[in-house]
């Protein structure tokens, strides 16, 4: 049985429970109450409820679960990591342990893929890239696409931002020498792909917030609705709104002939605490 390699783990708890199931298959005796000495706590159920999600870590028994896991130094720093970031409230937080995480060698050599796919959700310009490269010759070099950016964007960072793409497999040359832009699915742990999603919808609220100022209204349309609703009517707008992004997606994928790229942003979010209702007697 292969030991659990802790840098292809998005969640530690699955680790936890992975390496304590190693263990016990490679090391006679091993058991919670074995861990549990070896480790330093005091309570022999401590792991086991970490596992299911009724604990949560601290610095003090991370360094005591990589002492009874027989952690290396930098396993541990990694553990600690990973662990705050599945523990934190914030987006902010959750980013800064990442980005520590991937700062760690044994991350990057198992990771690469996954590390470049933290940058291309970072970045709103390697989606829009990604759509540019398929205008017109389709031979845009690095230089035409700043000039096309709107923002702009430095010609040094579309050329990352190009490498990126065909490494992830998203973008090829054929061989007329024409960018081709693949449907290729971008897969990652549940985590992480919490994150993505969580930056990439940060980076284009943003760029909303800043297309009122950037563009005039004829190129734009940002408009909303303030409304009272039951909590339980969400799940019916939220059903409408899904059809609508299909019905949006069905009509950009039928155009033939594209020459801009646009972000099409649609949000539903409260403004207000429920009302908790009096129950009648």
């Amino acid at each position: 049985m292969e030991r659990p390699n802790i840098y292809k783990y998005s969640d530690y708890r699955i680790f936890l429970k992975d390496m304590f199931n190693y263990k016990k298959k490679t090391k006679k005796n091993f058991s919670y109450r074995f861990f549990s000495n070896k480790a330093g706590f005091s309570s022999t159920s401590f792991l086991k409820l970490v596992t299911q999600e009724k604990r949560n870590l601290t610095n003090e028994s991370i360094s005591k679960i990589a002492k009874g896991f027989d952690l290396k130094k930098e396993e541990r720093r990694f553990l600690e990591n990973l662990v705050f970031m599945n523990q934190a409230k914030t987006n902010e937080d959750k980013n800064y342990y990442f980005k520590k995480m991937t700062a760690i060698s044994g991350y990057t050599k198992t990771n690469k893929i996954e590390k470049a796919c933290y940058e291309y959700f970072s970045n709103w310009y390697n989606l829009a890239i990604r759509e540019i490269v398929i205008f017109g010759n389709k031979k845009f070099t690095s230089r035409d696409i700043t000039g096309l950016l709107n923002p702009k964007v430095p010609p040094i960072q579309v050329e990352k931002s190009l490498k990126m793409l065909e490494r992830l497999g998203l973008i090829r040359k054929n061989g007329d020498s024409c960018w081709e832009k693949r449907d290729k699915a971008i897969s990652t742990g549940p985590q992480i792909r919490s994150l993505l999603i969580a930056n990439f919808h940060k980076e284009m609220l943003k760029l909303a917030g800043e297309s009122i100022d950037r563009h005039p209204t004829d190129q734009r349309d940002i408009t909303g609705l303030t409304i009272s609703i039951k909590n339980d009517s969400l799940p019916e707008i939220k059903e409408r709104i899904a059809a609508f992004r299909r019905e949006i997606l069905d009509m950009a994928c039928n155009e033939t002939d594209s020459n801009q790229v646009f972000q099409v942003n649609i949000q539903a979010f409260p403004l207000s605490n429920k009302i908790k209702r009096k129950k009648k007697k």
